[in-house]
């Protein structure tokens, strides 16, 4: 009997660690399946996964209180998540070129979405081959003059913590620019370490915006989150919510 009585309870405690071990796996490797139309918060961070696609809102680890932006589809390997933006759906920044009654330069005006002026833009005046011409800082009015130059091609509006935005220059004409706010990116993979800390909670950590994989991308991927976390960043907690995600505009 007693060896019966010590037989059920090694049998008991063995099954008990072996599920401990089995939830400790499916947290690990079930977030994914977890995530399908998912949307996880911090503030006014945001990770949602959507119809096989990966949209994020983050701050705080490019500098300053810049958001960095994206979407695209996404893929799990061990603990990185890479999300290989496309084309950005949400606001962006625009312009409108119209006809000048200036014959010997050209005014670019710049606004924000709500059509305030913004000062202190930089507007860069370039040849087609990127090579600076001129460049200029706009004023309280949201304004710059350039003098008619038939070297230039384009002309660069940039800010920090604004969608940077390049045109095309046509002599004769005026630009107004509208800039929306965020760094957008698109057309690159973005990498995050993400990890799961409870069925409501994810640990995330931007490792890069533009990786570039080589021949053994989980090697690579372990390396850049080594040199990442010398660098002391502080990881998000995000918690899930179960509300549909709603796009900013």
């Amino acid at each position: 009997m007693l060896h019966i009585h010590f037989s059920k309870s090694l049998y008991f405690l063995l099954m008990k660690k072996y599920l401990v071990f089995t939830c400790t796996l499916l947290l690990e490797f079930g977030l994914f399946a977890q995530q399908k139309d998912a949307t996880y918060l911090n503030g006014s961070d945001s990770l949602a996964f959507s119809n096989g696609k990966a949209i994020f809102s983050i701050t705080g680890f490019a500098g300053l209180s810049t958001a960095q932006v994206g979407e695209g589809s996404y893929e799990e390997l061990n603990h990185y998540l890479l999300v290989n933006t496309t084309e950005y759906s949400g606001e962006k920044s625009t312009y409108q070129a119209t006809e000048s009654s200036l014959k010997d330069s050209c005014k670019v005006k710049v606004v924000a979405t709500n059509n305030y002026a913004l000062p202190k833009i930089l507007i860069e005046a370039l040849t087609q081959s990127d090579k600076l011409i001129a460049s200029k800082i706009t004023g309280d009015d949201g304004e710059v003059m350039f003098p008619h130059n038939p070297k230039i091609g384009k002309i660069k509006i940039s800010a920090l913590g604004y969608d940077p935005l390049t045109i095309p220059y046509t002599a004769g004409l005026e630009y107004l620019v509208k800039m929306s706010k965020n760094n957008i990116i698109e057309q690159s993979t973005v990498v995050f370490y993400i990890e799961t800390v409870d069925e409501e909670t994810i640990s995330l950590l931007l490792l890069t915006d533009d990786f570039r994989a080589g021949k053994n991308k989980l090697e690579e991927l372990q390396k850049l989150e080594k040199k990442v976390r010398k660098r002391n960043l502080l990881e998000k907690r995000m918690k899930k919510v179960y509300v549909p995600y709603i796009r900013k505009m």
